[in-house]
């Protein structure tokens, strides 16, 4: 690899290009490509683990419950009598339920081989 300064790295990824990191020594390139491959693997392990959950019956009862209590509920609503900071936070609190539900759904569509567009929060 050859001797840059913190300079030269700034200013390579200022370009935007991803180009600066080709100057990468190639031992260090065939390891970052063996780690993503095996966080690949790990990620598709994860997948396949959901949905070995999901297809259980006692698996199907929790996602139900789980989509009962936040997909299936709605996330803002107008309280009267309480300030709009706490009906913000709380809507923000919902969502970030909802989002997580969704991961886990996402990720049993992806270990049955699925794909699940991405969520509609309009």
């Amino acid at each position: 690899m050859r001797d840059r300064n913190v300079q030269d790295i700034v200013a390579g990824a200022a370009r935007s290009g991803w180009e600066w990191f080709e100057g990468a020594d190639e031992r260090i390139r065939e390891r970052l490509d063996v780690r993503q491959s095996l966080e690949g693997e790990d990620a598709n392990a994860v997948s396949r683990a959901w949905a070995d959950f999901a297809a259980t019956p006692g698996g199907e009862k929790a996602l139900l419950a789980l989509a009962k209590a936040t997909l299936d509920r709605t996330v803002f609503f107008v309280n009267l009598g309480l300030d709009p900071m706490s009906m913000a936070v709380f809507g923000a609190f919902r969502e970030g339920q909802n989002a997580l539900a969704h991961e886990i759904f996402r990720q049993i569509a992806k270990g049955q081989g699925e794909t699940l567009l991405p969520r509609d929060v309009t």
